[in-house]
C-alpha cells in the first residue's frame, strides 16, 4: 500500500530551463580548523612591485621638463654604480620588511570564523565570521601570475570592510574561496570538499561545475572601444589641438594639450581594454562570476541577492550593431560605478559590450520577470520637450510585475530597470521650469552605483499616481509568503530572494526564472523527490517528443542544494487557466472550457513509460493485473487516512460502492493524468484576443496507466474546487460537452463519468480544504 495521496496540487505548471551544477552540502561535516601562512615568495613579489615604483619614479625625473634641472643629476654624479647599489638597498629593505611581514601573518580558518592575525610589535586580529561574508574574490597581480600566486580579497559587509589574503596558490585559494562562500551560504562542508576542483590558471578561473554565460571576444571589446563616446571625444579634441597649433603656428600650444590627452587615451584604453580583456560571465552555484583582466586577472564572485537594479547603455554608434554595455547596482559596492572600469577589485560592468542575445541572456539570470521586449513604455508629455529639446522624445517609463523601467538619452540610450522588492524610496521632484510646464519627475531611489532610475517630465496627476503605485508594487513584491529556510539557499543560488512564486501545490514551489523558464522547488516534507525527478525527466523527454497541439513540461536540469531537490524546466506560455477564467467574457470562457475538455481527451495519446496498468511516478511505482487492481488500492490507500471521517458522515457502502463498480470496468490502459484540474491547465491568448489551451503541466504521482474517461471526469469534478462565481454552471457545460464529444464512440459515457466524479471525491477527501466538496459529490 501507499502511503495517502497528496491534496490536488496547485502550481502553475510551468515548465523550464538550465541552470549549472550545485556543490551538494554535507549536514555533518565534520569541525575544521585550519592555520596557514602566506605563501613564502610574498616578501619577493613585494619587493618586484617597490622595483617598479622606482624605475617608474626614476624615469619620470629623466624626463626633462625644460627647466634644465632634475634631482636626479646629482645621484647621477655618484656613478652609475652607486646608483644601482641605492636602488638594491630599497628593494632589499623592502624585501627584508615583507619578510617581517609575512612571518607574522597568518590565518586561521575555524569551525565558525577567519581569523587573520598580523604585526610585530603590536598584534593585530581580525575576526570575520562566515555568515557576515558578502563575497571572495580572487585577483592575479602580473607579478604573482608569473608565480602561479592569487590575492584573496573578502567583503564582510559594505564600506571598507575588506580582508585580504596574499598571497597564495592558485588551487590553495580557490579552495579557501570555494570553502567561504559555501559556509557564507551556511553549507556545512569540509575544505576538501568545498570545491569541485578548480581548473584556475594565469588566464581563467573556470571550475568543473561553472558553466559560461558569455564571453566577450576582443575583437568586440576593442570595436565597442573604438565607437564609444568617450574615444571619440578623445580623437576630436585631439585634432582641434593639432589644428589650432597649425593656425597659430605655434606647436608648443598643442603639446600643452596633447600630452595630457595622449594620457587620457592611454587610461581610456587600459579601462576598456586591458581590463575588461578575456570577459567572461559564468554561473557557478553560488552566483555569478566574472573573469576579466589581461595584465591583471580578476575573479569576482556576485551573489545574485546583492544585485539593486540594472542600467543597459547604449551608444548611437552601437545601436546598428544592436551591441550595449550592462552596469549594476550592487549592495555594498557603493560608488564603484563604471567609472571604476580599471580597478582590479570590484566592478558595477555586467558586460561590457555584449549583443541583445548576451544581454537577455544576463538579464534572465540577475532580474528573472524583467522581459523588455514584452513591456510598454509610456512617453512624456509632449511639453517635455521645452524642458528637454535634445532628446524629449526618448524619455519613457513603464513597469511589469517584477521591475519598474525608464528610458532617456539620444547619443547614448540609458535603460533603468529596478526590481520592485529592491526599491529604496520613491520621491517626486518639481523645478521652477516644471511648474511652469505643469511637469513633475518621479526618482526611484536604490544604493549608490550606475543606476539611476528617474521617470523624466510627468503630468504632475501621473507623476503621483506612478510614484503612490510603484510604493503598493515595493511593499506587496516584500510581502512574499515566508521561506522556508531550506530554501533559502537554492533561492539564493538563483538569485530570487523575495521573488513572489508563481504558485505552490502538495509536492512543489514554482518561482520565475526569466521569460522561459521556471524553478520548482520540492518541499522537505515531499518524500523522495529526487527519485521522483528521476522517473519525471526521461518521461517528459519523450512526452516533448509528441506534438498533441499542446506543450508538456521539459526538466532541461535537476539537482539537489542544502537537501532540497530543485528542477529547472522550460516554461510553458501563458497563464494558468484557473487565473485566467474569471477575467474572461461568457464567450470567451466557454471557448476555453471546450479545449479544456478536448485536451483531457488527448492526454491518454501520451505514450505510457511501461506496459500494463499500474502507478507510473512517485514512492511506489508499480504494476497491476487489471484496473480493478489499480483503483481499488488507490482508494483504499485514500480511505486509510480519512475512514474515520468518512464512516461518520457517508452511508458506510459509498466507498465499497465505487470500489464494487471500478472493478468491473474494463478498457486498454491510457495514461492518466490524475491531477487534471485549471490549475495545471495554461491558457494562451492570441493576437485576435482568443483563448487557446497552450500546455498541461505538473504529472505526479496522481499519473496512472489506467483508464483515459478519468481524465475527462476529473475535468469536470476538479472545476468544482475553483472559487470564481459561475463554477457550476462550468461544471454542466463540460458535463453537456463530454456527452456531445465522446457519447458516440462511449455510450456508456455518463454512467462512468459519475463513477470517477465519486472515485475523485473520495481521492481527494484527505484535503480539509477538499473534504466539503468530497461529501457534496458523494451526496452526503
Amino acid at each position: 500500500m501507499t502511503s495517502p495521496p497528496p491534496s490536488p496540487s496547485r502550481p502553475p505548471a510551468a515548465s523550464q530551463p538550465p541552470s549549472p551544477a550545485r556543490l551538494p552540502p554535507s549536514p555533518t561535516a565534520p569541525r575544521v580548523k585550519e592555520t596557514a601562512r602566506p605563501h613564502p615568495l610574498t616578501p619577493l613579489i613585494r619587493g618586484w612591485v617597490v622595483l617598479l615604483v622606482i624605475v617608474f619614479g626614476v624615469g619620470r625625473q629623466l624626463v626633462p621638463d625644460g627647466s634644465g634641472e632634475s634631482p636626479i643629476k646629482d645621484l647621477l654624479r655618484l656613478g652609475f654604480g652607486w646608483l644601482v647599489l641605492i636602488v638594491f638597498g630599497i628593494v632589499v629593505l623592502a624585501a627584508a620588511a615583507g619578510f617581517v611581514t609575512w612571518y607574522f601573518t597568518r590565518f586561521v580558518i575555524d569551525d565558525d570564523e577567519l581569523r587573520v592575525e598580523t604585526g610585530w610589535l603590536a598584534k593585530r586580529s581580525r575576526r570575520i565570521s562566515f555568515e557576515r561574508i558578502q563575497s571572495v574574490d580572487i585577483v592575479q597581480p602580473l607579478a604573482a601570475r608569473v608565480f602561479g600566486l592569487v590575492e584573496l580579497r573578502i567583503e564582510a559587509g559594505a564600506g571598507d570592510s575588506r580582508t585580504t589574503l596574499r598571497y597564495l596558490t592558485r588551487q590553495h585559494g580557490t579552495q579557501i574561496r570555494d570553502y567561504l562562500l559555501a559556509r557564507a551560504h551556511g553549507d556545512r562542508v569540509t575544505m576538501a570538499g568545498s570545491s569541485t576542483l578548480p581548473r584556475a590558471s594565469a588566464l581563467t578561473d573556470l571550475s568543473a561545475s561553472e558553466r559560461r554565460l558569455v564571453t566577450i571576444t576582443p575583437a568586440r571589446l576593442i570595436a565597442g572601444f573604438v565607437l564609444s563616446t568617450e574615444f571619440l571625444w578623445t580623437i576630436m579634441v585631439l585634432i582641434v589641438l593639432l589644428i589650432v597649433g597649425a593656425v597659430l603656428g605655434q606647436p608648443v600650444v598643442s603639446l600643452a594639450g596633447l600630452i595630457p590627452m595622449v594620457f587620457a587615451g592611454f587610461g581610456l584604453v587600459s579601462r576598456r581594454v586591458a581590463a575588461q580583456f578575456n570577459y567572461t560571465l559564468a554561473e557557478s552555484s553560488r552566483g555569478l562570476r566574472i573573469t576579466r583582466g589581461l595584465t591583471n586577472l580578476t575573479s569576482q564572485s556576485l551573489p545574485l541577492n546583492r544585485i539593486q537594479g540594472v542600467r543597459i547603455a547604449q551608444p548611437i554608434l552601437w545601436r546598428p550593431f544592436g551591441w550595449s554595455r550592462v552596469d549594476i547596482d550592487v549592495l555594498g559596492y557603493g560608488a564603484s560605478s563604471g567609472r571604476d572600469e580599471n580597478r582590479t577589485d570590484v566592478s558595477s560592468i555586467l558586460l561590457p559590450v555584449a549583443d541583445d542575445a548576451q544581454v537577455r541572456t544576463a538579464l534572465t539570470r540577475v532580474l528573472p520577470g524583467a522581459d523588455l521586449d514584452r513591456l510598454d513604455l509610456h512617453p512624456s508629455p509632449r511639453r517635455a520637450r521645452l524642458i528637454r529639446w535634445f532628446d524629449g522624445w526618448t524619455l519613457r517609463y513603464g513597469w511589469n510585475a517584477a521591475v519598474i523601467v525608464s528610458r532617456h538619452g539620444f547619443l547614448n540610450r540609458s535603460t533603468d530597470l529596478v526590481p520592485h522588492a529592491k526599491v529604496q524610496s520613491v520621491r517626486i521632484t518639481r523645478g521652477p521650469l516644471q511648474r511652469w510646464l505643469r511637469l513633475a519627475s518621479v526618482h526611484v531611489d536604490t544604493p549608490r552605483g550606475p543606476v539611476d532610475l528617474v521617470a523624466h517630465h510627468l503630468d504632475p496627476a501621473d507623476a503621483r499616481l506612478l510614484a503612490l503605485s510603484e510604493l503598493d508594487r515595493a511593499r506587496a513584491a516584500r510581502r512574499v509568503a515566508p521561506t522556508a529556510p531550506g530554501d533559502i539557499p537554492v533561492l539564493e543560488r538563483f538569485g530570487i530572494v523575495g521573488v513572489a512564486p508563481l504558485g505552490a501545490g502538495g509536492e512543489s514551489t514554482v518561482y520565475p526564472l526569466g521569460i522561459d523558464q521556471v524553478l520548482r522547488l520540492y518541499k522537505d516534507d515531499h518524500r523522495a523527490a529526487a527519485a521522483m525527478v528521476r522517473q519525471l525527466r526521461p518521461a517528459y523527454d519523450t512526452f516533448a517528443r509528441h506534438d498533441l497541439g499542446f506543450r508538456t513540461p521539459l526538466i532541461i536540469e535537476s539537482g539537489e542544494l542544502s537537501g532540497r531537490t530543485y528542477t529547472v524546466d522550460r516554461r510553458i506560455p501563458g497563464t494558468s487557466l484557473s487565473a485566467w477564467l474569471p477575467t474572461a467574457t461568457p464567450e470567451l470562457r466557454r471557448q476555453a472550457l471546450l479545449q479544456f475538455l478536448q485536451v483531457a481527451g488527448r492526454i491518454q495519446e501520451l505514450p505510457l513509460p511501461a506496459d500494463g496498468f499500474g502507478r507510473i511516478f512517485g514512492e511506489d511505482p508499480r504494476r497491476f493485473p487489471t484496473l480493478g487492481a489499480l483503483l481499488e488500492d488507490q482508494l483504499w490507500t485514500a480511505v486509510r487516512h480519512t475512514k474515520e471521517w468518512l464512516d461518520r458522515d457517508l452511508p458506510t457502502e459509498a466507498v465499497d460502492r465505487v470500489i464494487a463498480e471500478v472493478r468491473d470496468r474494463q478498457c486498454a490502459p491510457r495514461l492518466v493524468h490524475g491531477d487534471y484540474f485549471p490549475g495545471n491547465v495554461f491558457v494562451d491568448v492570441l493576437p485576435d484576443g482568443s483563448p487557446m489551451i497552450s500546455g498541461v503541466g505538473d504529472f505526479s504521482p496522481h499519473t496512472l496507466a489506467a483508464d483515459p474517461v478519468m481524465d475527462i471526469a476529473g475535468a469536470i469534478t476538479l472545476m468544482g474546487l475553483e472559487g470564481a462565481p459561475g463554477v457550476q454552471e462550468d461544471q454542466a457545460y463540460l458535463h453537456r460537452q463530454a456527452m456531445m464529444l465522446y457519447g458516440n464512440r462511449m455510450p456508456d459515457i455518463a454512467h462512468w463519468l459519475d463513477v470517477y466524479r465519486r472515485y475523485y471525491a473520495i481521492y481527494y477527501a484527505s484535503d480539509p480544504a477538499v473534504y466539503p466538496h468530497a461529501l457534496a459529490e458523494l451526496g452526503a
